[in-house]
C-alpha cells in the first residue's frame, strides 16, 4: 500500500520506531507529557508512567531531546519541612514493576528549551538505558 499523505506515512514510521525501541528496551511508558509554561520559562517538567516488561531490571541512565538544551532526572525530596529536588543520576526498575513520575515526586527537569510549547504541542524525550537500548517517547504538552 502506498502513503499518499508524507506526514501520515513519517508518522507511521515514527510510531514504529518507538514500538521497537520500547521492545528492545523491554519498558513501555504511558501518559507521558509536559506541563505548558509560559513563554522564556527556563524550566519545565515531564512526567509519565513506566513499566517494566521484563524479568530483569533495566535502569535509566540519562535522558535527552532535541527540543531542550539539557533534560535530567530530578526527584522532589522533603528535608527538615521543606519541598527541594535532588538529581538522581540513574533510576532502576525492578523486574515487571512499574514507576510513576509525577508532580512530587520522579521528573524529567527540562532546561531551557528550545521553542515556545503549547498545549497540544509534542516533544519527543529519548530514555537511555544501560547496555545502549534509547526509547524514545513521545509527550504531549498540556496546560
Amino acid at each position: 500500500m502506498r502513503w499518499r499523505n508524507p506526514v501520515f506515512a513519517a508518522l507511521m514510521l515514527a510510531l514504529t520506531l518507538i514500538a521497537a525501541a520500547s521492545e528492545e528496551a523491554g519498558v513501555s511508558v504511558r501518559n507521558a507529557w509536559v506541563r505548558e509554561s509560559p513563554p522564556g520559562v527556563a524550566m519545565m517538567a515531564g512526567y509519565m508512567a513506566l513499566q517494566n516488561n521484563t524479568s530483569r531490571s533495566q535502569v535509566i541512565v540519562a535522558a535527552h531531546s532535541s527540543d531542550f538544551e539539557t533534560v535530567m532526572i530530578h526527584r522532589t525530596i522533603v528535608k527538615n519541612g521543606m519541598a527541594g529536588m535532588e538529581h538522581a543520576p540513574q533510576i532502576e526498575l525492578a523486574p515487571n514493576a512499574s514507576l510513576i513520575f509525577a508532580p512530587g515526586g520522579y521528573h524529567l527537569m527540562l532546561m531551557n528549551p528550545k521553542r515556545t510549547l503549547r498545549a497540544g504541542n509534542s516533544v519527543v524525550i529519548n530514555l537511555e538505558f544501560r547496555g545502549g537500548p534509547v526509547l524514545p517517547v513521545a509527550f504531549e504538552v498540556r496546560k
